[in-house]
């Protein structure tokens, strides 16, 4: 059972050595991205103690800003290199620098060979209450989202943040960009956590959909929080579907009305160590680092 992890980092350079340390095996290899933003010395501190293992590849950086498509670029990015190595790995595996796993090694193959082939995604159809930003998601979608270093717009949503621009321009701009936008395909909506286990089979179906269209692509580069909504949207349409287990295996805690997990300490250790959950978000080691010692000391 061969592995291949994607992992999104920014910061920690400890934790994501660790962390690479704790998952490597003779059936492991890591495609890492570190944020274009990270200044220089925390990149070496990534890359230097990881040079030593000849499984693990950084990737091309991109800047990462919230809701931006450069969130989805490193994912196909790492699908794309995982597949040209031709070593035929069975599942490939995406989380972020601040993931830890809460099962041992030979826990993890185990949970994946039982599973008769199935990938591990959370999905469900748009809209959905469990997403209170407009229109149950389909906002993120229907409007054209502009990013810029950080900055976003949902434009010709907001026509009052653009009070100063003429009448006739603003005419002129609706005429151009529809008021509201419909997915190439007619594919239907689905969300869901932007983290998740996928086969080969559909790391595969993913690379060519995306060679072959670019239509799809550039329309989600206007997708706000795209990573939430691309992969399963790609999956969901498709004859893989039914090969899809609606479980991410993270533990993950989101505290009301926040648009990030909460961070996870000794106080979390008995609730997440008990689930069948294989992995955890988020740690992280200058706010509590004992709580990793405490899984290591479990699973090991």
């Amino acid at each position: 059972m061969k592995i291949a992890y994607i992992i999104l980092a920014h910061k920690l350079p400890e934790q994501l050595v660790r962390l690479v340390r704790k998952l490597n095996t003779d059936m492991a290899s890591f495609f890492i991205h570190v944020d274009k933003k990270t200044d220089g010395e925390t990149y070496r501190k990534m890359t230097e103690p990881l040079s030593e293992y000849e499984n693990v590849y950084f990737l091309d950086r991109y800047a990462r800003y919230y809701g931006d498509f450069n969130h989805v670029k490193p994912t196909l990015d790492g699908i794309q290199k995982i597949l040209a190595l031709g070593k035929r790995y069975d599942y490939i595996i995406l989380m972020t620098g601040q993931h830890y796993p809460i099962k041992s090694n030979s826990q993890i193959q185990k949970a994946l060979q039982d599973s008769g082939g199935q990938s591990f995604v959370e999905y469900f159809s748009l809209p959905d209450e469990r997403w209170k930003d407009g229109n149950g998601g389909l906002d993120r979608i229907n409007y054209w989202h502009l990013h810029w270093r950080g900055w976003e717009f949902a434009f010709l949503k907001r026509r009052h943040f653009l009070k100063r621009v003429p009448d006739r321009v603003w005419s002129a701009l609706v005429k151009i960009l529809p008021m509201r936008r419909n997915l190439p395909r007619n594919f239907k909506e689905y969300g869901g956590s932007a983290y998740w286990c996928l086969t080969r089979e559909c790391a595969e179906y993913i690379d060519e959909f995306v060679r072959r269209n670019d239509d799809f692509v550039k329309f989600f580069k206007h997708v706000k929080i795209a990573e939430e909504i691309f992969f399963q949207t790609i999956l969901m349409n498709s004859h893989l579907k039914n090969r899809l287990t609606n479980d991410n295996l993270r533990y993950i805690i989101w505290p009301p009305s926040s648009r990030h997990p909460a961070i996870l300490g000794k106080q979390d250790f008995e609730n997440f160590i008990k689930t069948d959950k294989l992995f955890a978000r988020k740690f992280d080691i200058t706010v509590d680092a004992d709580v990793l010692d405490m899984i290591d000391r479990a699973t090991s």
